[in-house]
Formats: structure tokens, sequence, C-alpha cells
């Protein structure tokens, strides 16, 4: 089905909406606590890398950053950051009478095995130490898993049941709307959606230098019930020098109802019919990586 707003058109008028917002309140909410230099901005950036060469070549680059804002009844929190994986594919054909007598050709072909990119905002409104409301935006491409763009709104309200200098634990409960491309469409579903959404952050510092972050996030999808999806993602940053630290990380994403790909069909004979038949992506996608992180 055809958007009736375009994703771009969304995404920029989201995007504006919220510049507008922070540059707005941001004095405003300073000067709620009469001191603008108490509160400030806290960000993170993080970088993974793999190289490999000789008989197999492959790289993966991952970049991310976040930032954060805190204010005694307002928080705002920013993130994004992608994952590609390049891998080069060496074929070799000999052309010859014999061992003795050949030539060797190879032939190289470098491809994309994996890509993912992600932006995110939040902003939350703290009524009290315990309960807030909430407001945020997602945006996501994941072509491998069949997703071209999927655009998020979702608003709702949360409960903060631990906020020790140790642990830290937050659920959260909402409503989403979804916008979404995928790169085969399925015609017998809308790519516009409402949905629901529960989440839960969790946050330890297990010793002096290691922390461990969970965060679950769970969508469904109240268009077409049967489609659930997860996000679990597991950290465990480790100070190595100051700000700078170790961090290996392992994500999960689950989909109940997942996209779909075309393949060729072929005939029982083995040749080609010229007709192309729709099949569901696996269900399952997990992602681990190694990174740097800075935090500022």
């Amino acid at each position: 089905m055809t958007n009736p707003l375009s994703f771009r058109g969304v995404m920029a008028l989201a995007t504006a909406a919220i510049i507008v917002f922070v540059f707005a309140h941001t004095s405003a909410w300073a000067q709620e606590e009469g001191e603008e230099d108490k509160y400030r901005w806290f960000f993170t950036t993080e970088l993974a890398a793999v190289w490999t060469s000789g008989n197999s070549k492959s790289n993966t680059l991952g970049l991310a950053a976040t930032a954060r804002r805190e204010w005694p009844k307002h928080v705002l929190r920013f993130a994004l950051g992608g994952t590609q994986t390049e891998s080069s594919i060496r074929t070799r054909t000999a052309v010859g009478t014999g061992q003795d007598d050949f030539q060797l050709f190879e032939e190289t072909t470098t491809e994309k095995t994996a890509e993912l990119f992600y932006a995110r905002g939040r902003y939350d409104y703290k009524f009290s130490k315990r309960f807030v409301v909430f407001g945020g935006v997602d945006w996501l491409r994941n072509r491998f898993a069949g997703i071209d763009s999927r655009f998020l709104l979702a608003g709702g309200a949360g409960n903060t049941w631990s906020d020790r200098d140790d642990f830290k634990f937050d659920t959260n409960y909402g409503v989403t709307y979804t916008f979404e491309e995928e790169v085969v469409s399925n015609p017998f579903l809308s790519s516009n959606f409402p949905g629901l959404r529960l989440s839960y952050d969790l946050w330890w510092q297990i010793t002096k230098t290691t922390e461990f972050v969970s965060i679950l996030i769970t969508d469904w999808n109240l268009d077409n019930t049967s489609d659930v999806r997860i996000d679990f993602l597991n950290e465990l940053p480790i100070t190595i020098a100051g700000q700078l630290k170790f961090k290996p990380a392992f994500q999960i994403f689950w989909r109940n109802d997942p996209a779909l790909t075309e393949v060729d069909l072929t005939a029982p004979d083995g040749s080609p019919t010229g007709i192309k038949v729709f099949t569901p992506l696996e269900e399952l996608d997990t992602l681990f990586t190694i990174s740097l992180v800075w935090k500022r």
C-alpha cells in the first residue's frame, strides 16, 4: 500500500519539531533551577571495527553515538548508529590439460553481507520520582531483514522501580504508530499500522569498573496481531582508562511474522522459469559486537 505521507516527509517534520522543542524549552528548563550550568549534556561515542585479508577478505565497521540531558522534571535522549559488513568472495578457475599444464584465473566479487542503521529520540516528563510520561521517535534500516525503512512514533508512560547509584530499573508502556517500507512489499498487509510497546531498561554497576546494561523492547502490531517484534540488547561496559571503556554487546532481533524476500523459481528439470516467488525471511537475527566507548 502507498503511504499517504512519505517517510522522508514524516522524518523531516518530526526532526524539525524536536529541534524547535529543544531550543524553545532548554533555557526555560534551566531557569527552573536558576542555575543554567547545573544540568549539562552527556555524550558517548563508540567504534567497532574488524578487518580480515589474505585468502578471505571482509571488513566490519560500527559507529554509534548517544546524547542525554536531564533536568529536575525533563529528560532528553538521542541515539544513532550503524553497522556494515562487506565481504569479498574469490572464485578460482583453472584452464589447461592437467596438473602440469594449466592457467589460473581469479575473480573477486565484493558485496555487503550485513547492514543496520538506526536513529531515535525520546523526551520524558517526570510527574514524580516513580512516574513519567514520554514521547519518542525511532527509525531503523535493516535491509537484510527485509526492512528498507521503519519510522515509528511512540507515546506512553513509565515507572522507575529503582534509582540507586549502583542499580537502576525502569519499565515503559506505550502506544505506537509505524510507517514501514519493506524491501519486498507484502501486498496483503498494510505498511502503516498502530501498535503497543512494552519495554524495560536496566543498569547495574557490578564492580567499580564493570557495568551491565539490559534493554528489552517489545512491539505488537495491532493491525496484524501475529506480528510481534522483540529487540533485546545486553552490554557489559568495562572501564579500561579514564573515560575509555571496552564494551562487548549481544543483541537479538526477533519477529514472529518476518518480512518477505523474492526467490527465483526453477522447474523440476533445473531450467529457469523466469518467475519469482515470495518466501519469509528468518525470524531471528543476532548481532555480537566488541567496541571502544568514550564517555563525556
